[in-house]
């Protein structure tokens, strides 16, 4: 009797783990659905791909020359492609530049010449300008991203009293695009700034100061108020642009 017993509380015990062990996975399963469902999708980007180094006209696309980039969601383009798979093997168009964007219309049979697709200033927000300054920044151009947060600190001389000074003119800016290096922008681009002409030309005036800008030099693109802008561009006229990256918070 007493070993009947003993077999009988045995097996109520078991039924019992089994019981708390259910009820615990289900606890469990529920928590951290409850994590996740707390925890916000980062819509603020979407993924496309950017060349990893300079791809020639008619060049075969690897994988060894696309690299994943994330840019912020209000200027995407339908002419983006978001499919790997869909650049991989096929040929260029035109030259794509190390950091340029792949699109569709860069690829053969993507229509390169058609004027399909919303224009840039369908992604501008209500109230801003897209604006695209030279800036020199000496660190390396890897560790400077779409998305980041930068101050543009302008140099210049100041005559009256024959000092050189510094001004931050804005802060905490997020880059939306940063284009090439001013020494691969092509020699259309140097034929002009050479002639007088073009975006930057009154830099090459007797000031020289568009020496300044070099093989540090980027091209970046911001979304700044009409205000913002006009003192961006009076800080250009002045001297150089500088780029510091901020933390973000």
């Amino acid at each position: 009797m007493n070993r009947m017993s003993l077999i009988i509380r045995q097996r109520i015990l078991s039924i019992i783990f089994i019981v708390i062990s259910i009820a615990g996975g289900i606890f469990v399963f529920f928590y951290i659905s409850g994590l996740k469902e707390k925890i916000p999708e980062d819509t603020g980007y979407n993924q496309i791909f950017i060349a990893a180094d300079n791809i020639k006209k008619n060049e075969e696309i690897t994988p060894e020359l696309v690299e994943e980039q994330k840019i912020p969601a209000d200027i995407f383009s339908e002419k983006f492609i978001i499919d790997k798979n869909e650049i991989i093997g096929e040929k260029t168009a035109v030259d794509i530049l190390e950091g340029e964007i792949i699109t569709k219309d860069k690829l053969e049979g993507g229509d390169s010449g058609s004027n399909s697709g919303l224009s840039f200033s369908s992604y501008i927000p209500d109230g801003l300008r897209a604006v695209s300054i030279p800036v020199n920044f000496y660190g390396d151009r890897s560790l400077i991203k779409e998305g980041d947060r930068v101050d543009l600190i302008s140099i210049y001389y100041e005559p009256s009293n024959s000092s050189l000074c510094s001004q931050t003119i804005l802060s905490g800016k997020e880059i939306v695009l940063i284009g090439s290096r001013i020494d691969e922008a092509g020699e259309d681009y140097q034929k002009n700034v050479n002639s007088g002409k073009g975006a930057f030309s009154s830099l090459t005036s007797d000031s020289g100061l568009l020496s300044t800008y070099n093989e540090n030099s980027l091209i970046v693109t911001f979304y700044l108020s009409k205000k913002e802008a006009e003192e961006v561009f009076k800080a250009i006229e002045k001297g150089t642009v500088n780029l510091s990256i901020c933390c973000r918070d």
